[in-house]
């Protein structure tokens, strides 16, 4: 296993009570080392873990609330994907397909598997973009679990003309662009008036984001014409797929199609996209890990 310390990031994000924080960076392949936080409690309710993923650029304070409680009764292992910005990169002549989802489902196998946390009483649980590199993940058992609870996973990445077109400018202009794409998304993807800390946390996270894996994201998503459904009934493991009716930017109609593609899949309605990201849906998980193999009493 290659893991070591993270430099410069040493202050706990989520401070939850009487946890031991450790912030290490991991190996995926030559030249990409991922950032892993994670945090032990000193009493837990549970030994078995929770493996986190965030969605596209999200940024580890606007999953703080809902991360603290669970990081207070069990294990919890965040992974930042290579996306990010935490993310240290020292492969050349980066390519869109270094970004691409099942590259992405490839880092977190390799991830769960150094840490020794890919186990049959680990739940694995991830938002959007996370949550679909989780799903390419499972199938066919590449990565092992007792069940997964799925925030709006993403089924494809469709982009009108005017997205496309900004895929092809060269990465210097993506500075300026990042206001472009935030003007796109408050006045057509996200419900400012009822949803205003969902817009809050994009434009934290897409004014932060690396340029070039922006762009080389965006293009294997896009360009590349991911979709989830090749294979979706070899995940054998309980799924429970989260999503709000106020959320434009996932398709609850897909999210519904994915459940019944899926063996063991239940669909969770939730009244906002702010409570998917509140410690109040740890009742939700509880509920669903109880029903997983080698369920414990407390998440």
């Amino acid at each position: 296993m290659k893991k070591t310390n993270m430099a410069g990031h040493s202050a706990d994000p989520v401070t939850p009570p009487d946890a031991v924080f450790t912030d290490a960076s991991v190996c995926v392949e030559k030249g990409v080392h991922l950032r892993v936080m994670s945090w032990q409690p000193r009493r837990p309710a549970s030994d078995d873990p929770v493996i986190f993923v965030a969605g596209w650029v999200s940024a580890v304070s606007g999953w703080a609330p809902l991360l603290k409680a669970m990081a207070a009764v069990r294990p919890l292992y965040y992974i930042e994907t290579r996306e990010k910005i935490s993310a240290r990169i020292e492969k050349e002549n980066l390519q869109p397909e270094d970004f691409s989802i099942h590259r992405m489902a490839a880092d977190l196998i390799s991830v769960s598997r150094q840490l020794e946390i890919a186990l049959p009483s680990a739940t694995v649980i991830g938002s959007s973009l996370g949550a679909t590199a989780l799903l390419e993940a499972l199938k066919e058992g590449k990565l092992t679990a007792g069940g997964a609870f799925l925030i709006a996973p993403n089924s494809d990445f469709p982009a009108p003309w005017h997205i496309r077109w900004m895929l092809t400018l060269p990465t210097s202009l993506y500075h300026g662009l990042k206001h472009l794409v935030l003007w796109y998304v408050r006045n057509f993807m996200v419900d400012v008036k009822n949803e205003p800390e969902q817009m809050q946390r994009y434009t934290e996270t897409i004014k932060a984001a690396h340029p070039q894996r922006i762009k080389l994201s965006a293009q294997a998503a896009v360009d590349g014409r991911y979709e989830v459904w090749p294979h979706l009934e070899t995940v054998r493991i309980p799924v429970a797929l989260a999503y709000a009716p106020t959320d434009k930017l996932h398709s609850a109609t897909n999210i519904r199609l994915i459940a019944t593609r899926l063996p063991r899949a239940e669909i969770i309605v939730c009244p906002s996209n702010r409570y998917m990201h509140r410690p109040e849906l740890i009742a939700d998980i509880e509920a669903f890990v109880r029903k997983c193999p080698g369920a414990v009493e407390n998440v």
